[in-house]
């Protein structure tokens, strides 16, 4: 069901458990840019803050990316007639 504004309505829980997915779809997908700001972190304290802030907003960019697409995976979970056990790798697909 769309509500105001185009959004899905899901239960509380679904959208959380959705959103937790596409969490760990953008952990994987944004591998790079977290293993980049990883290896810029070793062995710094204060300087992370200047030194690694390319690296840092390279991977909130994509994460970003990634999350942002909350709407459409709802969209997706509902088309597919709200199960209780998605095909996790169906509804990312392309996200």
């Amino acid at each position: 069901m769309a509500a105001e504004g185009g959004t899905v309505e899901v239960p509380k829980r679904v959208e959380e458990a959705l959103f937790y997915r596409l969490k760990q779809h953008g952990f994987k997908e944004c591998r790079a840019y977290s293993d980049a700001y990883a290896e810029c972190i070793t062995g710094r304290v204060l300087s992370v803050a200047w030194k690694c802030r390319k690296e840092m907003k390279a991977l909130s960019d994509c994460m970003s990316a990634h999350t942002s697409q909350l709407e459409e995976l709802k969209a997706r979970y509902v088309a597919a007639g709200s199960p209780s056990k998605p095909d996790w790798d169906k509804l990312l697909e392309g996200l």
